[in-house]
């Protein structure tokens, strides 16, 4: 096989990172953030800092300062955590909320779209492919 998969799946990641920084420029946001928008309210969970840090692979003074950013935009609050009172959750807005669903709709629209091209068996594939990278 000449073919490189981590160079395709670099593309495919560079492609959708591209089209949700678009998504994102009319609110005056970043791909990155909407993504961590998107992560707030897929959680099952309370959310700190160190979630973000460790889901998104970046720095924690990078976090402080995104979450700084989407608190001004009223998107997120800081609130003291239930199960560790040292810790800050970060939880969404009412705005936040409003805005996570529009990372969910388009989020669901563009996957739809990707894997309607494929048969129902190979979507269990596709599936099972990418599922073997959270290991």
């Amino acid at each position: 096989m000449d073919e490189s998969i981590g160079r395709l799946i670099k593309v495919a990641h560079t492609r959708f990172k591209a089209q949700l920084d678009e998504l994102a420029k009319p609110y005056g946001l970043t791909g990155v953030q909407m993504g961590v928008i998107d992560y707030l309210r897929s959680a099952p969970d309370e959310v700190t800092q160190k979630d973000i840090e460790n889901e998104f692979q970046i720095q924690g003074s990078t976090v402080t300062v995104m979450i700084d950013r989407l608190e001004n935009k009223e998107l997120v609050q800081r609130a003291k955590s239930l199960k560790d009172k040292r810790v800050n959750e970060i939880k969404l807005t009412e705005k936040g909320q409003n805005i996570s669903n529009l990372v969910k709709n388009y989020t669901q629209t563009h996957e739809k779209d990707i894997l309607s091209q494929f048969s129902e068996e190979e979507n269990k594939v596709i599936l099972k492919f990418l599922h073997s990278f959270e290991k």
